[in-house]
């Protein structure tokens, strides 16, 4: 009886093609940078109603979170092996659990009175997201440290 390869044990799917992690890594970039644009320059962040000023603590920090994510992504073009995706995810959710907890503490929304009654929805929303971020950032660098290990599944190109 032949072993099994790491690669087709129960829990580890293959991973798609190259190009098709290619074309996401791209798509990724795009969105950030569109976001970027439209954040910090047209309309900007003051062009939505339920922002308040208190938003200007918290858009330096989304900023670095959208950079981040198109250097991770530009990186991944050009070299995606298993161990640097697991490392490039666990910071990208650190810094995402970071902009998160920023949006708890200064809770820079105004909800009233067109949207009454919504404030405690998004702070549940934000805190639910916060904690699946920072089990996100957990279970990337448990990931990160089992392929360093050779226990994950191999590199396929």
């Amino acid at each position: 009886m032949r072993p099994v390869p790491v690669s087709e044990q129960r829990g580890a799917p293959p991973r798609p093609s190259r190009s098709v992690r290619r074309t996401g890594y791209v798509l990724a970039i795009a969105i950030n940078l569109v976001l970027l644009w439209l954040v910090n320059v047209r309309p900007g962040w003051r062009a939505l109603p339920v922002l308040t000023e208190d938003f200007v603590r918290v858009v330096w920090l989304v900023t670095v979170s959208l950079v981040v994510g198109v250097a991770v992504n530009l990186l991944y073009l050009a070299a995606d092996p298993r161990w640097l995706k697991h490392l490039g995810e666990a910071v990208t959710a650190a810094i995402a659990c970071a902009v998160l907890a920023l949006l708890w503490s200064e809770f820079p929304f105004a909800f009233a009175p067109r949207w009454a009654g919504w404030e405690t929805p998004v702070r549940i929303l934000i805190g639910i997201a916060a904690v699946a971020t920072a089990i996100a950032v957990v279970a990337n660098l448990a990931s990160l440290v089992r392929v360093a290990l050779g226990a994950g599944p191999p590199d396929e190109r």
